[in-house]
């Protein structure tokens, strides 16, 4: 199954439902890139999601104020700060954050329903924005390193 690597908070607010009882909408439904979807990738595809062992240097806590008002969220706002800080605790020594379920493991995944280079959406700043759907997170997250780009992963059944 083909995964992709997204740095935190990115990887899990990518996993997580907008709504509990909505199951296709994602929190953050558009995952910005550089770069486009290969031409060989095919649309709509179910793709794992790792978490990468980094934070993205732009993303505060403050920077996610979108996230912070409703109050069905107040679990995101608990969890963000909980990754935030095993982030600031641990961000020096890389064996220590691997231990943590955050960074460095594959979370769950979503389905890819196609691409964009123009959206109103906020979570989109471009050049590409790959839209997601259907986010579902594993019971239990592996451990797995991650690669630039989309890299293939044979799960054990």
């Amino acid at each position: 199954m083909l995964c992709l690597s997204l740095q935190q908070p990115y990887a899990s607010l990518v996993l997580w439902r907008a709504y509990e009882d909505d199951p296709k909408k994602p929190l953050k439904p558009i995952e910005n890139r550089d770069w486009p979807l290969p031409k060989s990738f095919k649309v709509p595809q179910r793709v794992l999601i790792q978490a990468s062992l980094t934070w993205y240097p732009g993303a505060r806590l403050e920077d996610l104020q979108l996230l912070m008002m409703p109050s069905q969220w107040a679990r995101v706002q608990e969890e963000l700060c909980v990754m935030f800080g095993v982030w600031q605790r641990d961000k020096s020594r890389p064996a220590d954050i691997k231990q943590s379920k955050y960074f460095g493991h594959i979370l769950g995944s979503v389905v890819i329903t196609g691409q964009v280079t123009e959206s109103d959406d906020p979570w989109f700043f471009g050049p590409f924005g790959f839209t997601c759907e259907y986010p579902e997170l594993l019971p239990k997250p592996i451990p797995y390193k991650g690669y630039f780009k989309f890299f293939e992963v044979a799960l054990p059944a």
